[in-house]
């Protein structure tokens, strides 16, 4: 299990790596946003590229988030059902859960893919140093890693049952 050690490692320290990114971007964000305010208010003129690199930050924010929250399960969830199941019941709806948010974030991935062939060199038209293409890409590393994270976990989900059930542990 050395290696399912080693992979567990590598997953934290990407998670907190997305995370650091996040805050950067965060923090461009509000950059962005205060200068926007300040171009509108004290310079009284309008910065319509302070709207469209917020817009973009905004995207990059929540789906850099998203993937880092994908590493702990952390995305909302509707526990109505799983909530009256014993474990061994809510680990087998966790691991078809998983299975079948698998082909949505593959076709997900795909797409962010092509599209980021499509339009890497089309650019933002107030900010022409900023391709749409760069938003894309972001997706489609995010739904990389979404994808790695959904596996993990998939595979932790199956391989922990079996444990828990070859221990004695069984469906309670």
């Amino acid at each position: 299990m050395q290696g399912a050690g080693r992979l567990h490692l590598e997953a934290v320290s990407m998670k907190r790596t997305l995370e650091a990114i996040n805050a950067v971007v965060l923090v461009c964000m509000f950059v962005i946003v205060l200068l926007s305010v300040i171009f509108r208010v004290v310079v009284a003129v309008p910065a319509s590229w302070t709207e469209e690199l917020a817009q973009y930050t905004l995207i990059f924010l929540a789906f850099i988030g998203a993937a880092a929250l994908m590493r702990d399960d952390g995305h909302i969830v509707i526990t109505v059902f799983a909530d009256r199941m014993g474990k061994g019941a809510r680990q087998v709806l966790n691991i078809i859960n998983r299975l079948l948010m698998l082909p949505f974030f593959i076709i997900f991935t795909l797409g962010a893919f092509e599209n980021t062939q499509m339009n890497w060199g089309v650019e933002l038209p107030t900010v022409a140093w900023m391709k749409i293409g760069y938003m894309y890409l972001v997706l489609f590393l995010s739904g990389l890693i979404m994808v790695f994270y959904l596996l993990m976990n998939l595979y932790r989900g199956i391989f922990q049952r079996k444990a828990a059930v070859s221990e004695g542990g069984g469906a309670q």
